[in-house]
């Protein structure tokens, strides 16, 4: 693991742990803001009409909770990872309405690294992506795939896919 918290880390410094990465309030304004924005229902924008859905009261947008989680984990990790590209989420999952006021917190917990099969220079982090309320109650969870430079680009007599169905 680099002993710096600014140097990059590549496929090889990623370890198979669980990363705290902070926590963020959600305000009302900032609800409605979003999802004026991205996700315009009256549950998001309308707090009179949201007070007579069935969720009592304004609610964040599921997309505003996966941004916010996103913007945490970018600021705790993946600026300093060597990221090449994201692959995909997984098993997106939301559990429990984000409320004005609630504080969220996010962790990552790293379930596997491993080198690409096409692309030897670049490996393949698949995470674990979880964001509670500060009770502990699970508002969202998915599951992310990332390519990752690898610092060592030895390839030892590999063959490199460049297939357009090869594994990225």
């Amino acid at each position: 693991m680099p002993d710096s918290d600014t140097e990059t880390l590549y496929l090889e410094d990623i370890e198979e742990h669980t990363i705290h990465c902070g926590e963020v309030e959600v305000t009302a304004d900032e609800i409605v803001e979003f999802a004026e924005q991205f996700d315009p229902l009256p549950i998001h924008t309308d707090p009179e009409a949201a007070a007579e859905s069935r969720y009592d009261g304004l609610i964040a947008s599921g997309y505003h909770t996966l941004s916010l989680s996103v913007r945490l984990l970018v600021d705790a990790v993946r600026s300093r990872r060597a990221v090449v590209a994201g692959l995909g989420i997984d098993d997106v999952r939301w559990h429990a309405p984000v409320r004005p006021g609630d504080t969220i917190t996010v962790e990552t917990t790293i379930l596997e690294t491993r080198p690409s099969e096409s692309d030897p220079s670049n490996g393949i982090v698949h995470e674990r992506i979880t964001a509670r309320k500060r009770d502990g109650t699970e508002v969202l969870t998915l599951e992310n795939h990332e390519l990752v430079e690898r610092r060592d680009t030895e390839t030892d007599d590999e063959t490199v896919d460049s297939s357009p169905d090869a594994e990225r």
